[in-house]
């Protein structure tokens, strides 16, 4: 690679893309940003969480979640109103109004999956120590923990088992529609 070429692929490292939210459908539209080079995505106009609908505010907080698997950062701004936002401290919050982000991310803080052929295996650092947390996949819930698209609505079944998720802060819910936090890390072979 000359030196222009890698200049330029280390310019473009630096770039934010712009992304509209409804324009953006899966994490595969990320993977593609990631392919060609970018650094993150800036979500265009300001967002105000507390009047989303619930499908649009669980296909936000999937695209936070899937930005920061493939290795985006997500600059945005917006407000959080009376949403709970205390388990989404590991993604990348919104500047309000004021110039102030919504949470803070502390360094360190985590929260990732690893994918078993029978289990999810999931490690914290978002509350101090490090914790981890295993749930079979012949579990209701393990469906909305490794489902890919944006903004899916809950079975009941799944609804049921979605509670101990939900003292863990391992999912973000908002009406019938639900999604995993966790940042996806990989597949364990065993």
């Amino acid at each position: 690679m000359t030196k222009q070429a890698a200049e330029r692929r280390s310019n473009r490292r630096r770039l934010f893309a712009p992304v509209d939210l409804h324009a953006t459908q899966s994490r595969e539209d990320l993977v593609v940003l990631t392919r060609s080079g970018y650094a993150g995505v800036r979500l265009v106009g300001h967002v105000a969480m507390s009047e989303m609908g619930d499908r649009e505010l669980v296909s936000l907080i999937a695209l936070l979640r899937d930005a920061r698997g493939v290795g985006l950062r997500v600059s945005w701004s917006g407000d959080c109103g009376a949403v709970e936002v205390g388990c989404l401290r590991h993604l990348d919050p919104p500047r309000q109004s004021d110039g102030t982000f919504a949470w803070s991310a502390q360094q360190g803080e985590s929260l990732a999956v690893r994918r078993g052929p029978t289990f999810l295996a999931f490690e914290d650092t978002r509350y101090g120590e490090r914790r981890r947390v295993d749930i079979a996949r012949s579990e209701p819930a393990a469906a909305v923990l490794d489902e890919v698209r944006w903004g899916r609505t809950v079975t009941s079944a799944e609804a049921a088992s979605l509670h101990a998720l939900e003292l863990h802060d391992l999912v973000f819910r908002s009406g019938d529609h639900c999604v995993g936090v966790a940042v996806r890390q990989g597949v364990w072979c065993v």
